[in-house]
C-alpha cells in the first residue's frame, strides 16, 4: 500500500471532524467548514493522483491539417 502524504492525512482528520461537528450542529459556519474542509481533500488527493508525466497534456494533432497542407501545396 501506498504511504499517504501529511497534508493527505490532515485533510482527511479535518474534514471527518467538520462532518462530524456539522452532523452534531448544523449551523451555517458549519457547513462552511465542511466545505472548505472538502475542498482541501480534494485538492490533496487531486495532486497524489497526478504523476510528473500526468500533468503533461496530450499532444493533439491540429485540426483540419491534411487541409490545410493541400492548400499549400495548391499555392506553388
Amino acid at each position: 500500500m501506498a504511504r499517504s502524504s501529511g497534508r493527505l492525512d490532515a485533510a482527511r482528520k479535518a474534514y471527518r471532524e467538520a462532518l462530524e461537528a456539522a452532523r452534531a450542529q448544523p449551523t451555517p459556519e458549519a457547513w462552511a467548514r465542511l466545505l472548505a474542509a472538502g475542498k482541501e481533500l480534494s485538492a490533496a488527493e487531486d495532486l497524489r493522483s497526478r504523476s510528473r508525466r500526468g500533468r503533461r497534456p496530450e499532444p493533439r494533432a491540429p485540426e483540419g491539417g491534411a487541409e490545410v497542407a493541400d492548400h499549400i501545396e495548391g499555392i506553388e
